[in-house]
């Protein structure tokens, strides 16, 4: 092949090379353009609890729930409990949510506190529940009941002792999969 044909050829390539790289080779392309819509948000909320009563204590005799005040004394074995009701709102397709009560705590550690377990259930219309809910119980009353067993581990060190327990609060935590 000749040098000039050889020269023209190449020449004729960049050129083509050239304007590829410039964007003149042509690529089909569309577009469509989906509509926005409304979106509303649901909600989960706590009303303000009714918690009547004070604490009661349940120590095992014929009275059980006998009303406990500040410096009555405990003992090994006994229970304090609140009881309060409180309602739901929740609103949401498909909602779920965990109820559970805080890790109250004490203002101070010491062995009596130590030996102090907190816990809590709940109820709607007198029937235990799971921690959980959904968008079918808004609406309801949950009756809470926080519990504060004295369970005696640490046996004798826990004589003469006092502990002020912290609030304990509820939360309804919504939970997603």
């Amino acid at each position: 092949m000749k040098r000039s044909t050889k020269g023209a050829l190449a020449a004729s390539a960049a050129g083509i090379l050239l304007l590829g790289g410039a964007g003149s080779l042509a690529f089909w392309n569309a577009t469509v353009t989906v509509p926005g819509g409304a979106i509303a948000a649901g909600e989960l909320k706590l009303s303000t609890p009714d918690c009547g009563a004070g604490w009661l204590l349940d120590d095992g005799e014929d009275v059980p729930n006998d009303p406990y005040e500040p410096g009555d004394k405990v003992v090994p074995g006994d229970v304090i409990t609140k009881v309060c009701t409180f309602d739901i709102t929740a609103v949401g397709d498909h909602l779920r949510a965990t109820l559970g009560a805080s890790p109250a705590g004490f203002a101070a550690a010491n062995a009596l506190t130590a030996d102090l377990d907190i816990d809590a259930t709940y109820q709607i219309d007198g029937v235990d529940i799971p921690a959980e809910i959904t968008e079918a119980n808004g609406g309801d009353t949950v009756t809470a009941t926080i519990a504060v067993t004295f369970d005696g581990a640490s046996l004798n060190a826990t004589q003469t002792l006092s502990a002020t327990l912290n609030a304990v609060t509820i939360t309804a935590q919504q939970v997603h999969s």
